[in-house]
């Protein structure tokens, strides 16, 4: 668990340092190029230090995607759209999140359930709900 530690804090602390480029980011290319910023670049090394982080956290825990999917959308609905508040909120529900989730796996049975499973059951239905109430923002802004 120690080996995974290391690429989870490298990654995790590019994201921290970079989360407010990326609310300039979403500004969109040419805005945040006239701020002064290389998008493209920008892109490529966030993109590496999540994957950075994805990959330690897969290699010690499996694939609990729904976490990923799930969690920082309802984060948002809670704090707003402005990283430099989303990303460590995020991380840290996330990680509520999982060890709420890993506590039920080990007592709801007397065998352990694993956890992409019971992530999926609790993360499939979340996101259907959040789809359901963004629909139709969605199509009336298209």
């Amino acid at each position: 668990m120690l080996v995974a530690a290391i690429p989870i804090l490298a990654g995790a602390a590019v994201v921290l340092a970079l989360r407010w480029r990326v609310n300039v980011l979403s500004l969109g290319d040419d805005d945040a190029t006239a701020l002064g910023l290389r998008p493209r670049a920008l892109r490529w090394v966030i993109l590496a230090a999540v994957a950075l982080m994805v990959a330690g956290a897969v290699a010690v825990s499996g694939v609990v995607s729904w976490v990923g999917l799930v969690i920082p959308h309802l984060v948002r609905m809670w704090v707003g759209p402005d990283h430099r508040v989303l990303l460590p909120v995020s991380f840290l529900v996330g990680a509520a999140y999982l060890i709420a989730v890993d506590t039920i796996a080990r007592s709801a049975t007397a065998g352990e359930i694993p956890l992409g499973i019971l992530t999926a059951l609790i993360g499939a239905p979340v996101f259907f709900f959040l789809l359901r109430r963004n629909r139709d923002r969605l199509w009336d802004s298209a």
